[in-house]
């Protein structure tokens, strides 16, 4: 249990850290993906919070929905997950499709 409550006793540093690293865009490829289907937030979801989040980190930002998925996309979606990242690290991100 010990290591869960560091974790979570980390984060003012944390927070500390990431303001420092955010200053700097990262340059690589960043895939932001999302589940769309989130009932404690109304069910489907029409926008990608992770990829607007992740263009004000990174240059070079792609978003991809998962379809029928929540938080635990891998688990719901595993085929679905696999070709995504296998496009994606293939260089093909913008032919994955939902």
């Amino acid at each position: 249990m010990r290591t869960g409550f560091e974790y979570y006793r980390a984060f003012p540093q944390d927070a500390i850290e990431n303001q420092n690293y955010s200053k700097t865009k990262l340059t690589m490829p960043v895939l932001a993906v999302y589940g769309s289907y989130y009932p404690a937030f109304g069910a489907n979801i029409t926008s990608n919070p992770a990829l607007y989040s992740m263009k004000a980190l990174a240059q070079n930002v792609r978003g991809i929905e998962i379809p029928n998925s929540g938080h635990w996309s891998p688990e719901e979606r595993p085929d679905f997950v696999i070709k995504m990242l296998d496009n994606f690290f293939a260089g093909n991100s913008t032919k994955t499709s939902k």
